[in-house]
């Protein structure tokens, strides 16, 4: 069933009840105060008649022709038939209803044959008043009447009008509200299938925008679909930025196996135990992020668990410069570690070492041959501070707030191979690992990279 008929059903059922029961109340209110009304006004009728009648009998110059006409006026319903008698029991009036009611009434009650059978017929009875004068019986009066102020006439009549006016106003109902009903439906129908278009054009990648409805429900839908719609974009995003960190950084150690490799081809280094070293230590770096591309490819979070451990940072300063030597010897840059002060860290190794490669990369890719980067740290209180400097081609100061951006590159290394993402990977690895990043550059003059980080995250936080 379509929500339009389901919408016109419920509309129609609500308004026949509706009307049914305003019908049965003011029917129910009817019978207890117009019947009321009726026994009064019968009762104020009988009075007038005794009254009337006890002065008329006792003033000659009145005749029974007279009292007759007299007695005629007071046929109101209920009272049906008036007849008096004298003492003697000969009957002196008589005056009826069936002969005095207006043509319309008469043909009413007497021809309508479904009325008598929805009201059934009206049972009557006698009430016998004696006259008197004098404190002396004069007459007797036998007034007929309905028995039930219910069944009389104009009682009747009222509820036959009632019970077809209701159904007059039931068809009334009836076609307005379907006529209604056929207007709010269009609009709601319109409403929803503009709201799974905009499901549809979501699910379907396209662009979209809110179209506002006169239904709040639906407006609220709607701002949902397009909330959804914006977190899992927010979603994708994430994940493309997390997977491309994860490809860039399996470059660094492919990268330096490849120069050690060439560098070995070339004779520039030997096969040593060192450097047999070099090769395992960028092995397992390129097992870790194979490793981690995997759980979060297959997972459901965003981001990977840091794996904390302790290491001493100048050992792992001086494994990283090993494994780029080759690669900084092939343009004659000189790589200086300027500390030898025994530091150890507590905190993710991984994210540390991958946020110094890149830093370290990208000095030896913007500094020119027989250039300098030099690396230095200290430590601080419950923190360390690691420096890396180099004496490459700098940074503008209008690129400054925006290089640790995802896929931003500056107009001026155009012509460098890169995607943007490297100082995105530093920034955010060292934010997990609870530090901050910050830059000090002037173009021409080379670049000055600090990372503060915490010694141990556990105690320190």
């Amino acid at each position: 069933m379509t929500l339009r008929k389901l919408w016109l059903i419920i509309l129609v059922f609500v308004s026949i009840i509706a009307i049914a029961v305003n019908t049965l109340i003011f029917a129910f209110l009817t019978d207890r105060y117009f019947s009321d009304y009726l026994n009064e006004s019968y009762d104020l009728h009988v009075n007038q008649i005794l009254e009337y009648t006890s002065k008329a009998m006792v003033n000659e110059d009145v005749s029974y022709n007279q009292m007759a006409i007299e007695l005629e006026s007071h046929l109101n319903d209920p009272i049906i038939a008036i007849k008096l008698y004298d003492t003697n029991g000969d009957r002196l009036i008589e005056v009826s209803s069936d002969y005095y009611l207006d043509p319309q009434m008469r043909n009413g009650m007497m021809g309508n044959r479904m009325m008598e059978q929805m009201w059934g017929a009206s049972s009557e009875e006698v009430h016998q008043y004696n006259i008197t004068a004098n404190e002396k019986t004069i007459g007797v009066m036998n007034i007929t009447s309905h028995s039930l102020a219910e069944n009389s006439f104009v009682a009747r009549r009222f509820k036959g009008a009632l019970v077809s006016n209701s159904l007059v106003s039931v068809v009334i109902t009836i076609l307005i509200a379907i006529f209604v009903g056929i207007i709010i439906s269009r609009m709601m129908s319109h409403s929803l299938k503009d709201t799974e278009k905009l499901a549809s054009d979501i699910r379907l990648g396209q662009e979209v925008e809110l179209k506002t409805s006169g239904i709040q429900e639906i407006n609220s839908i709607r701002e949902s679909l397009l909330e959804l719609n914006a977190r899992l974009k927010l979603k994708q995003k994430t994940r493309k930025k997390l997977i491309d960190q994860l490809v860039h950084q399996t470059r660094t150690p492919l990268t330096i196996l490849q120069s050690h490799i060439e560098a070995i081809e070339d004779g520039v280094i030997e096969v040593d135990d060192k450097e047999i070293q070099t090769f395992k230590n960028q092995i397992f770096d390129i097992t870790s992020i194979i490793s981690n591309m995997s759980s979060l490819i297959g997972a459901s979070k965003d981001t990977d668990e840091l794996k904390i451990e302790s290491f001493e940072l100048g050992t792992m300063l001086k494994q990283m410069q090993q494994g780029l030597v080759a690669q900084f010897m092939k343009k004659n840059i000189e790589f200086v570690i300027d500390s030898h002060q025994s530091i150890k860290l507590k905190t993710d190794k991984y994210k540390l070492s991958q946020a110094i490669y890149n830093l370290l990369i990208n000095a030896y890719k913007y500094t020119e041959e027989k250039g300098l980067v030099k690396v230095s740290y200290t430590q601080s209180g419950d923190r360390c501070l690691l420096k890396i400097e180099d004496s490459g081609i700098g940074i503008a100061e209008k690129d400054i707030d925006k290089i640790f951006s995802a896929y931003y590159r500056s107009s001026t290394v155009i012509g460098q191979k890169g995607d943007g993402i490297g100082l995105y990977i530093v920034r955010e690895n060292i934010k997990r690992i609870g530090g901050n990043v910050t830059v000090e550059s002037k173009v021409g003059a080379g670049s000055l990279f600090t990372i503060d980080i915490p010694i141990d995250p556990i105690s320190s936080s």
